[in-house]
This record gives C-alpha cells, structure tokens and sequence, in this order.
C-alpha cells in the first residue's frame, strides 16, 4: 500500500481554476510583515473562470480590501470554509484596477446564495496585494474550528470540472444580424469567461438568445482584444472560432477496466496512481512527479474508478 510523508487533511473537491494553470506547495512560506502564507498560489491568466470548489453557499465577500482585493468566500454543509482572494479587479485587457464587481465576480454571486461544485463564481485576478505578483487564485481552506489547513494536497485529489458543455464545437462564421444556436453557445460562453454580453435582461447569463446585437459584438470585440485576436472588430470567424473550439478543459472519465498506461485517481482516496507495464499500481507522491514523467498536461488524462482495490491489483513502489 502506499503511505503519506506526512498526515495531511484531503477534502474532496473540485478544481477551483477552470483553464490552464501552475502551482506549487507554499502553505508555511514565510510573507512579507512576519506573516505566514496560509494557502496555495495557482497561477493563471487573468479573466481564467474560477468555480465553486464544493455545494454550499457564498458566506463572504469582499471589495478592493488591501491584502485580499475582491475576495469570495465559500462554506460547505460541514461548515468548512474556501477562500479565494485576488479576483480581478482589471477591465479585460487591461490592467487598470478598474472593472469593478462586474469583472470580479459572476453576475449571480452575492453572500448568502447557494451555489454548486464546478459553478463559476469569478475569474483570476490580481487584486490587493498581488499586483507586482503576477494573476493568480490564492485558495484556502479552513476548518469548523477556525483553523487552516494545507490547501495543497486537496487541490492535488482534485476532480477537474468543467464549467462549459465540451460537446459543442462552432463551426460558423457570426457577425452582426446573425441568428441561431452558434449565436447563443458563443453568447453562453463569452458570459462564462467574463465577457459580459448583457448584465440583466436578455443576452444575461441564463438569459443567452439566439440573435447577434450590437451587444454580442461589443463582448466578442473585448474578448478578441483581451486574448490578442486580430483584427479585433467583432466578427466571429475562423480565427476566433478556433482558438475557441481549442480551449475546452477535458473533465475526468469514469472506467470500469484498467490497462497499462493509465493514470488513475480512485475517488474512495482521492489518490492518484500510474498502472505500469507489470499492472501494478504506482502512487504519484506530487505535481512535480507527475509533470515530470507525463507532461504538463497530466492533470486532463486522468480516469476515474470508485475503489481501486476492487481491480485486486498490486501495489508497486511510489513514482518519484
């Protein structure tokens, strides 16, 4: 079997950070005034779609407070808290610090409001003190008792949920006057990665119509610029059509077998293991392990099985 270094609390959760990312294990690194770094930096592009880590509801909120910026604070049923700091504060493109709550935090996100696992409730920013640190999510986790606990070994087990339906791929060129489903999926997708068609009212979030206004153009023309499209005029062609096609995160896929050459996450544990040549399971102690030896992309080709000691396979050393 295969044992920990050190004991530490996994709760089970769904990545924050829906899109491409970084991060490392800093929980204890030593800050600036004395303090103590309390939770995990995953480092991201700026407007990258952050989404509810578990079922539960907004306890807090904040707004440009100094250290934190914009700040959401999550609580699920056995009163354990997530927090997110450094929410955008940026008009997309930009980094002006001035895009205010729209481009902080979803449209439905207020304290108080329930909300589910894989939900969007932000994007990456660098508000507070994380300006000259580059956009990062600094994620928390705390206990009932009011203690934090290491965030990074949870983030590790994590289940990779994505926030938009991956099914659909466009393939029609849109412009102004345009109508259709291509018109609401772009729409739906535009909202969910930050670029606000409409804040109420039809082309809102959940309120996404098949006809492109003058309001589809002016979200497309800002996420063209924000991702450096060009030209960026608000025509949805093949270039724009691409880069969207290419940027959906793959979720985890359930199996019933297991064959050599499979990286696996047993969601009894949350552990994940490489099944080698000889079909025997071995633990990936870390992010470093597994980046070395699959790629930076590791975290997408993981399958999923409910109890992998059902498979009756042996264990083999650690991968280091």
């Amino acid at each position: 079997m295969p044992f920990f270094v050190e004991a530490a609390e996994i709760r089970q959760i769904t990545f924050p950070v829906a899109g491409e990312y970084s991060f490392t294990d800093s929980f204890g690194d030593p800050r600036s005034d004395g303090r103590t770094h309390l939770g995990t930096d995953i480092m991201a592009e700026k407007m990258t779609p952050v989404v509810s880590a578990v079922d539960g509801y907004v306890s807090y909120l904040t707004v440009t407070e100094p250290y934190w910026g914009y700040a959401i604070y999550i609580k699920d049923s056995d009163n354990y808290e997530y927090r997110y700091l450094h929410i955008n504060d940026d008009t997309p493109g930009t980094d002006d610090g001035n895009g205010g709550i729209q481009y902080a935090f979803a449209p439905t996100i207020k304290r108080g409001v329930n909300v589910s696992a894989g939900q969007l409730i932000g994007w990456v920013g660098d508000s507070g003190n994380a300006e000259n640190a580059g956009s990062h999510l600094h994620f928390e986790i705390w206990t009932p008792s009011r203690s934090v606990i290491n965030s990074y070994p949870s983030l590790m087990a994590a289940t990779h949920t994505p926030i938009i339906n991956i099914s659909f791929v466009f393939s029609k060129d849109l412009s102004l006057g345009s109508k259709g489903q291509e018109v609401y999926e772009l729409q739906k997708y535009l909202n969910h990665n930050g670029f606000i068609v409409a804040t109420t009212g039809a082309g809102s979030m959940g309120n996404e119509t098949t006809y492109f206004g003058p309001a589809t153009q002016a979200a497309l023309i800002k996420f063209q610029k924000a991702k450096n499209i060009s030209p960026a005029v608000g025509y949805f062609g093949p270039i724009t059509r691409s880069f969207i096609n290419s940027s959906y995160v793959v979720p985890s896929e359930t199996i019933t077998t297991l064959q050599p050459g499979l990286l696996v996450k047993n969601k009894k544990t949350v552990e994940v293991f490489y099944v080698d040549e000889n079909m025997e399971l071995r633990w990936i102690i870390n992010e470093q392990v597994a980046e070395k030896h699959f790629g930076p992309t590791w975290n997408q080709i993981i399958k999923e099985v409910d109890d992998i000691n059902e498979f009756g396979l042996a264990y083999g050393p650690n991968l280091q």
